[in-house]
């Protein structure tokens, strides 16, 4: 066991570089910095002779410290773009859909169905009742407010 000991800060720093190439194996970056924080610990034991349970403590303060300085620096250099599509944004706009569950005037309760998914509706106008078709006009949400459509559309 003491050989164990002795050979400990060599230890930490393969299981960090272990920890490192697991990263491209399981990508989330968490790993990372457990790898990080292996690395410090065996260059820190090195240099320091201490017990493995001081070792173990070093591991998680070092850890910790370059998960929030890291993940700041993460998050810097490979910042998050949410693009919205202008022409999909509205898609739903003016489509004829059947109604499943009749719909009420200003009220929830009614069902359209819209591309596959069963969707809540409101009427502004009159109770629309289940198989007929109605033109979606907005929506709020989850809920689309929609209008019947008389034959001749």
């Amino acid at each position: 066991m003491e050989i164990l000991f002795e050979q400990s800060p060599y230890l930490w720093i393969i299981g960090g570089i272990l920890f490192l190439a697991l990263e491209f194996v399981f990508p989330g970056t968490f790993i990372m910095f457990l790898g990080i924080g292996g690395i410090i610990t065996g260059i820190a034991a090195r240099l320091i002779p201490m017990s493995f349970t001081a070792q173990v403590i070093v591991w998680m303060i070092s850890t910790l410290a370059s998960l929030i300085l890291g993940g700041s620096a993460v998050k810097k250099l490979f910042k998050s773009e949410s693009t919205v599509d202008p022409f999909l944004k509205d898609d739903y706009l003016q489509q004829i859909v059947p109604v499943e569950v009749d719909v009420l005037v200003g009220q929830l309760g009614g069902k359209v169905k819209f591309q596959g998914t069963v969707w809540d509706a409101i009427s502004q106008n009159e109770k629309i009742p289940k198989g007929a078709k109605v033109r979606i006009l907005s929506r709020n949400n989850l809920t689309f407010t929609v209008e019947k459509i008389s034959l001749e559309d």
